[in-house]
């Protein structure tokens, strides 16, 4: 092998381990980025007396998208058209469902629906069920925060990895 294609290699692996190096360093930027955004986010909700949910389905659209990030107050009464989260049975589980208040029931309780539904819920759904109102949200900022949630071990390593890499 000649000294020339040696030195040359060495050169090309250089800049390849440079390349990695940046992108290493973006990548990382950009996920600390999102961590203290999501952090930021909700302490804000926190401290503003909110709980935090994410919209998993579509039948609350056009209003709220899928992959939304709910802020969800509690009140004392709720009323026709509040969105409303709350727990719910389907398939076997305890659910969170996000929907409107379209009437109240005789028992005390509600009756809600999805906006792109095309029938009311056939559960009435009780005070106690009820998480409280939606007051805001932010629109596919749920999903950020589901992986965060999802991936916390994987982002724990990598930023430990990233702090460990240095110049």
């Amino acid at each position: 092998m000649r000294y020339g294609t040696v030195l040359g290699q060495m050169i090309a692996m250089n800049q390849f381990y440079e390349i990695c190096h940046k992108m290493v360093k973006i990548f990382t930027g950009l996920l600390w980025g999102i961590l203290f955004g999501v952090f930021f986010v909700s302490g804000l909700a926190f401290l503003a007396g909110r709980q935090i949910y994410y919209e998993t389905s579509d039948s609350m659209s056009p209003v709220i998208e899928k992959g939304s990030l709910l802020f969800v107050k509690e009140k004392d009464t709720y009323e026709t058209g509040d969105i409303v989260a709350f727990y719910a049975p389907y398939g076997g589980q305890v659910l969170c469902v996000t929907h409107r208040i379209v009437d109240k029931a005789r028992e005390g309780g509600y009756i809600t629906k999805g906006d792109a539904n095309d029938r009311e819920d056939r559960l009435i759904v009780r005070g106690e069920q009820i998480c409280g109102q939606v007051t805001e949200y932010i629109p596919l900022f749920g999903y950020i925060c589901f992986f965060v949630q999802k991936n916390s071990t994987f982002l724990l390593l990598f930023f430990l990895f990233s702090l460990l890499w240095k110049d």
